[in-house]
């Protein structure tokens, strides 16, 4: 199936419905559904003012080198969960 011929059978289903309930909770549905795919908003501006300090906390402790654990170190710790 095409995706015109998927969109025309969408439609068509859609225009099965009388009942408002269904179909306003319908919107809703593909709203949040559609807008995880188009959504064009800053992630940043989602995140709560705790999120944001902790964030920013984190990426000024990365700076310093002293702060980084490589790969192997980390491997090494967690070898008995990877099952290595």
């Amino acid at each position: 199936m095409s995706a015109l011929e998927t969109k025309s059978h969408i439609v068509d289903l859609i225009e099965s419905i009388d009942d408002d309930i269904v179909l306003t909770e319908l919107k809703n549905l593909v709203n949040d559904f559609v807008g995880h795919w188009i959504k064009d908003t800053d992630y940043w501006d989602e995140l709560g003012t705790q999120e944001k300090s902790q964030l920013i906390i984190a990426i000024e402790e990365s700076k310093d080198e002293s702060n980084h654990v490589t790969h192997i170190d980390v491997m090494k710790k967690y070898a008995k969960w990877l099952g290595k």
